[in-house]
């Protein structure tokens, strides 16, 4: 095992490392959608191939496990892309605060893209314990996650599509950055419109709002979105893959900003509608 395990440290640490250097590069240069999409996508599958990597070579006894889990990880990519690039951002926005706080650099999409490595990684290494189950408690938390993973990537049926992020461009004009009003999601919990799936995704996005720190990047990701599902509160999933790219890109000069003193004044987040 320890003539497997050494190369494959050297492969993750280059890895996670090339995804922290590029993505201080992408913090320097001004937005582009289509290098963002193309570095969210090579950490999240990159992170899939080298969780896939880590089972082959340390847990897995034949080729044909090492065969099932190329499907097996290919799904659960799928099904977790968008929860774990959700959870990235608020990763990020805390990151952020942080080193505000303390006066060190800040680095928004260097934390990004790593967490993101990370997450796939240890994901995919995790879902090929269905293939070579190590203990039972296996198959109690994993239903429990791909059901959240579903609700949260499956909002309506028009999401049952193979590609869980298709806007390696966008066509939307920019919203302009705005600073947050109210939570828009607690408020919906019991209201009509929705499913139960649809209630979970709430109560998540409700959590998250309530915990992004006051830092300037993840403050202006909050509120842009915030206006974004004003506008349209029972969207797809797809629609909310393409709200957080505008909020990326709506942010994106509050980078390396450690107070709002330091920024244009804002206006508040659009209010919701009143019919």
């Amino acid at each position: 095992m320890l003539t497997a395990l050494v190369p494959l440290a050297a492969l993750a640490a280059a890895f996670f490392g090339f995804l922290f250097f590029h993505g201080l590069a992408i913090d320097r240069a001004p937005y582009s959608q289509r290098r963002l999409w193309r570095a969210i996508h090579v950490a999240s599958l990159g992170g899939a191939a080298l969780g896939t990597l880590a089972n082959c070579a340390l847990v897995f006894d034949s080729t044909a496990q090492c065969l099932l889990m190329i499907p097996l990880v290919l799904f659960v990519w799928r099904i977790t892309y968008f929860p774990l690039m959700v959870f990235s951002g608020h990763v990020v926005s805390v990151s952020e605060w942080i080193h505000a706080f303390v006066g060190m650099p800040i680095w928004i999409y260097g934390v990004f893209l790593l967490v993101i490595g990370v997450l796939h990684t240890g994901v995919s290494f995790l879902s090929g314990q269905l293939l070579a189950p190590i203990h039972p408690v296996v198959y109690v938390a994993l239903p429990v996650l791909f059901l959240f993973a579903c609700a949260v990537s499956f909002a309506k049926p028009v999401d049952l599509h193979l590609l869980p992020d298709r806007f390696a461009s966008l066509d939307d004009p920019v919203p302009p950055p705005v600073a947050p009003r109210q939570n828009p999601y607690f408020s919906r919990l019991v209201g009509p419109g929705y499913v139960p799936h649809q209630r979970i995704v709430l109560l998540a996005a409700g959590l998250t709002y309530e915990t992004i720190p006051p830092s300037p990047w993840g403050r202006t990701v909050k509120a842009v979105l915030e206006g974004l599902f004003n506008e349209k509160p029972r969207a797809s999933t797809a629609d909310r893959v393409r709200d957080h790219y505008l909020a990326y890109a709506a942010a994106h000069p509050f980078i390396g900003r450690r107070d709002f003193s330091e920024c244009p004044s804002l206006p508040l987040a659009p209010e919701p509608p009143t019919h």
